[in-house]
């Protein structure tokens, strides 16, 4: 497929002022920040961090304008390096796109190389779309728990956020792993949902509203984190001994109160995730979620939705109110 001429884009734009606005633009490749492969966009998946971008809420792009967007999975349409051949299908998170890079919110995208990797045998681009970020942070949560040597017989893992992509995503992920998972989420109506793609428990998130203990009872061998705040002080206080909590979010806020009860009493220990790894870490961890950690599709794809880049914006309005849920899509393939 040769290079289009123009192609649509939702460019983010700041004003001398300071103000953030983001629009529908057409767009020439020379138009896009630098870089050694063409990539026509499939799918972008649309990412909390997103959301802020492109309604100027946190200060996260680096320069602008900007294309946000902070993953994409697409087909190679023109590259100068051997690496890459037009017609392959790869995927690109992390490395500052989106951010100092003009990211997937384009039906077409320039990036540079050492930023692409193909996409493993054992998942089409549409499933490592929907695995996309979301998924490769619990992967690299799941893969610090196996090194830290919580097993699936070491006790349940606790998924907070549970609705959301990442928690969708980690839910399943953790359960095609062997592990037992205990879903936290105010959303309670979900639980048939959440129940459906792996957990074996799910927990009303109104247990923070309870009177609150230096220790709570010992219930979890291992947590993802998506929330931070009181959650993950009382995600701490619920630790088995040796106990580990990865936290990767905070949708409730950057700090959280707590003691060093949890870290003396039972030795918990508390890590953070970022997806935007090494790239031998991960080509290995996407190796695992194209075969034994990948997550049953038939169980989560119903949780997916697909939208046009033009409803991109009123859609991630609703997602900055707590209005969405599961892992949502920016569809090029329509």
């Amino acid at each position: 497929m040769p290079i289009p001429q123009t192609f649509e884009a939702l460019r983010t734009h700041q004003s001398a002022e300071g103000q953030v606005q983001s629009r529908l633009e057409t767009l020439r490749l020379d138009d896009l920040s630098a870089g050694e492969v063409v990539v026509r966009t499939r799918y972008a998946g649309v990412n909390y961090k997103d959301c802020l971008s492109l309604h100027g809420r946190a200060k996260i792009i680096a320069s602008y304008p900007r294309v946000a967007g902070i993953e994409l999975v697409g087909e190679v349409l023109a590259s100068s390096v051997p690496s890459f051949e037009p017609g392959q299908d790869v995927l690109v998170h992390g490395f500052q796109t989106g951010i100092a890079f003009d990211g997937g919110f384009s039906a077409c995208v320039r990036v540079p190389a050492a930023h692409v990797q193909a996409v493993p045998p054992g998942l089409t681009p549409h499933e490592a779309a929907v695995i996309g970020v979301p998924g490769f942070t619990a992967a690299m949560a799941l893969e610090r728990f196996v090194e830290l040597g919580i097993a699936p017989d070491t006790g349940s893992v606790a998924m907070s956020g549970a609705g959301g992509a990442v928690g969708l995503l980690g839910t399943a992920i953790l359960a095609r792993a062997g592990y037992r998972v205990a879903a936290i989420t105010r959303r309670m109506a979900q639980e048939e949902r959440l129940r459906a793609i792996g957990a074996h428990e799910v927990i009303d998130a109104a247990v923070l509203d309870a009177p609150q203990r230096p220790l709570e009872k010992p219930r979890f061998a291992a947590a993802i984190d998506n929330v931070g705040g009181a959650m993950l002080s009382w995600l701490l206080r619920s630790m088995a001994d040796g106990g580990a909590v990865a936290s990767v979010g905070n949708a409730a806020g950057n700090t959280y109160e707590g003691s060093v009860l949890p870290f003396i009493m039972r030795r918990a220990q508390l890590f953070g995730i970022v997806a935007n790894a090494p790239l031998a870490q991960r080509k290995r961890l996407w190796t695992k979620l194209a075969a034994e950690w990948k997550p049953d599709m038939a169980s989560v794809l119903p949780h997916v939705q697909h939208i046009p880049l033009g409803a991109l914006m009123e859609h991630s309005a609703r997602q900055l109110e707590g209005a969405t849920s599961g892992r949502v899509l920016v569809d090029f393939e329509r």
